[in-house]
């Protein structure tokens, strides 16, 4: 094999490495990779130091919770808290009560002795507590993916659970991992519960997050970036993670082919088309369907963008007036409501993909985009088909963060 020969193995297998490291495709499993999160990380510590406290994770798709909850046991093994065993198991739509708990007992180890009590009947919050108690370890047992489960009984069955583990001080800890909406439905009737429950908000990552997750994944590389192009990471995420490794993997790609140890604004512009075109099929397919129009003078794309750039309380919602300045700034003039109310009722339609929820009443109204992960996606298309420069989209965000 030749000099030349080699350095591009070389490279190509540098390349691949770079896709161990950030990876948007799924959550991050490694401790090592981990960042940020440490006040939702201090209230799990403090559940789990207290008999008869269980912990629930909940915030937008996209924010992470999935990451944190898989790094939880490798967090407490490194705190050298041995006697402490963590798994995690995911809900599915076809799960119910008995199946959630085969999956966690499974995972103990301890599946034959589920099989042979529950082979007559199906299992009770009390026989789960029975077993539970019978361990000899603490365990930290992760439920995620809460949301997906469409059972009612088992997610009443499932608050039982908690309430007899915790008036019976049974030294296990519950994780229950979802969207806030599977929250409410968890606690609904059983307000006695919430005593016994330590609520952990997981939101949308900050910029100093996200610069810690572009650089440990270069420390694990051995490359550098530059600091301007790691804050253009940040901003163009809008605090979802995925995003930062979406654009952290393409950029590095890019500087590794082009045999380069550091990391460059160019790269990350010169990613933006990729990430775009790379994103998931179902983010792509939803932006096709709420811009899609044979009149190119609709202007769908620049409403959609424009509500991506306005600005929005915590829960992620905007009203219509937040939208007119970044409308005006797009279209280079003034804009008023009226001449995009349509769309943006439009937008909450199945005509275009229900892409916005709507809330509040007339003249009241209230948006939020429904998968918080297009978000994201609407700006970053919106840069890759020069609907908005990124100077623009600067001074739109420090306007925001100066009000």
């Amino acid at each position: 094999m030749s000099a030349a020969d080699n350095q591009l193995v070389n490279r190509l297998r540098r390349y691949a490495q770079v896709a161990e490291v950030f990876t948007p495709g799924a959550p991050v499993d490694r401790l090592a990779l981990f960042a940020g999160r440490l006040s939702q990380i201090r209230d799990v510590i403090n559940a789990v130091g207290q008999r008869g406290q269980h912990v629930i994770l909940y915030g937008e798709r996209g924010v992470g919770k999935t990451s944190l909850a898989n790094i939880l046991s490798d967090f407490f093994e490194e705190m050298h808290l041995g006697e402490l065993r963590g798994i995690k198991i995911n809900c599915n739509t076809t799960d119910d009560f008995r199946s959630i708990w085969r999956n966690v007992f499974r995972e103990l180890g301890r599946l034959d002795e589920y099989e042979g009590q529950w082979s007559e009947r199906p299992p009770d919050p009390e026989d789960v507590r029975y077993l539970l108690q019978a361990e000899q370890d603490t365990r930290l047992i992760v439920i995620d993916e809460l949301d997906r489960l469409e059972d009612d009984e088992a997610m009443s069955l499932l608050a039982d659970t908690i309430k007899t583990l915790s008036d019976n001080s049974v030294d296990a800890t519950l994780v229950l991992v979802g969207v806030a909406d599977s929250i409410d439905e968890l606690i609904g009737d059983h307000q006695s519960i919430e005593r016994a429950l330590v609520q952990v908000p997981v939101q949308r990552m900050s910029q100093k997050e996200l610069r810690e997750i572009i650089r440990k994944g270069l420390e694990q590389l051995n490359l550098s970036i530059e600091p301007a192009a790691q804050s253009q990471i940040a901003y163009l995420s809008e605090g979802l993670p995925h995003y930062t490794h979406l654009l952290g993997l393409h950029a590095t790609q890019k500087a590794i082919m082009e045999d380069r140890e550091q990391v460059t604004v160019a790269d990350v512009e010169g990613v933006i088309g990729m990430a775009v075109e790379k994103a998931a099929h179902s983010i792509r397919s939803a932006y096709q369907k709420a811009t899609r129009s044979a009149r190119p003078e609709s202007q769908y794309e620049q409403v959609l963008l424009a509500c991506a750039l306005a600005e929005k309380d915590e829960l992620g919602y905007f009203t219509a007036s937040a939208v007119r300045e970044p409308m005006s700034q797009i279209m280079g003039r003034a804009y008023e409501i009226p001449a995009f109310a349509r769309h943006l009722n439009q937008f909450a339609e199945p005509v275009r993909g229900c892409v916005l929820q709507k809330t509040g009443e007339s003249r009241r109204y209230f948006y939020r985009f429904a998968n918080p992960l297009l978000q994201p996606f609407v700006i970053l298309s919106g840069l890759a088909h020069e609907l908005i420069s990124e100077d623009l989209l600067v001074a739109l965000q420090n306007s925001q963060d100066h009000d």
